[in-house]
Parts: structure tokens; sequence; C-alpha cells
């Protein structure tokens, strides 16, 4: 019995060492959509305030992606446009101040792959999406390194989070994206030169809300 106890417990503890977690590194991640009308983009712009973590597990059930972005934040470089996408014709940031993404179930497709399974909130609306996840590029377990980045993208219909569209407005399909880097939750961010960066107090509170 003595035994077997021993073992369940060294079993628990090299899943831990096996699950590394990591925060969105706000200076070198850039989140993102884009809207197409008859195929051809019609309007797109960033979301440069967000915060959130991800657990990398490749042998367990542990991985997990959250994610909250603030709508406010939109900017497409336009002026006119950034005050549009916030009123309420569009975003409602007033009313609907955040975004957030919250998986249930991470699926590994080789070594620089996976599906991240979860719930989208937008405009106070919650549906189940798949985040495709490609160009993932990790440390191995014990290795020396911090950094984690990878691509993420998944598609959603305007209808189905209760914004209009039509002629005039836009098409329906709209692709969101994600270029990331996470850091090892301790260690500092870094620019893409290697050395730290500091991060915003707007992007520190949203990564100390999500930990």
């Amino acid at each position: 019995m003595r035994s077997a106890s021993w073992l369940l417990l060294s079993l628990s503890l090299l899943r831990a060492q096996a699950a590394d977690m990591y925060g969105l590194d706000p200076v070198n991640t850039r989140i993102s959509f884009n809207i197409r009308y008859f195929g051809t983009p019609w309007v797109s712009a960033r979301f440069p305030d967000f915060g959130g973590q991800f657990v990398l597990d490749r042998d367990g059930a542990a991985s997990r992606v959250d994610v909250s972005i603030q709508m406010a934040s939109v900017d497409c470089h336009d002026s006119y446009w950034n005050d549009r996408l916030r009123s309420p014709d569009w975003l409602d940031v007033q009313r609907y101040p955040q975004m957030s993404f919250h998986s249930e179930h991470v699926e590994f497709q080789g070594s620089d792959r996976a599906v991240a399974s979860g719930e989208l909130n937008l405009h106070g609306i919650t549906r189940r999406v798949e985040l495709e996840i490609s160009q993932l590029s990790c440390p191995a377990a014990g290795a020396a390194g911090d950094t984690c980045s990878f691509v993420a993208h998944t598609r959603v219909k305007r209808s189905d989070y209760g914004f209009a569209h039509g002629l005039w407005i836009g098409g329906n399909q709209v692709d969101i994206a994600i270029s990331g880097v996470g850091v090892h939750r301790d260690a500092p961010p870094r620019n893409v030169d290697g050395a730290p960066a500091a991060q915003s107090s707007s992007a520190t509170g949203n990564l100390t809300r999500l930990r």
C-alpha cells in the first residue's frame, strides 16, 4: 500500500512539472479581427488592452486558455471608425466592456498544433467556438527558455452575437486572430530583442485579474 501511494504521488508530481503556465506578453502579442464582405477585407482592427494566460500540459488534461479583452481599446488607426466601432451600433463598449474566451478542452495535433474548444462571450452572448492554434513553439519540459509563441484563429458570425450585418455594414463572417507570445509566469515579459519589457498598467492589471 505504501509503495502504491508513493507511486501515485510521484505521478502527480510529474504531471504538475509537465504543466507550465504562461501569461500573454502585452508587448509582443497582437489580438485583431477582420470582417470581410464578398470575400474582400471590409474593416480590420486590433485590441491592445487585454490579459490572459494559458497552461501547456502535453501529457495530461490540465491545458487551458483564458483571454479577456477590453473592448474600448479597439483601434483601426482611424478616429472616425474607432468611435463608430465603440458605439451602440457596433460593439457597444459601454454596455459590454469585455470579450472573453475560456477553454474547456485542448486537443494537441502533433508538436505545433492544437485546438482549444471553449466559450466565447461577446456582446452579452456566449457561444461555443474552436480556437485553432498553430506554429506552437515552446521549450520542452525541463529545457531552458521562458517564452512560448503561437498563432491562433477562430471564425464567428456576427448574427450569432446579436450584431447587425448587411449591404452597408459589412458581412456576417468575422475572423479573430491572436499572434501571441507567452511568458512563463515566473519570468518577466521580454521585447523581441530579448530584453526585459516594461508593461503598461492596464495590461498588468488584466494579467493580475486572470491569475
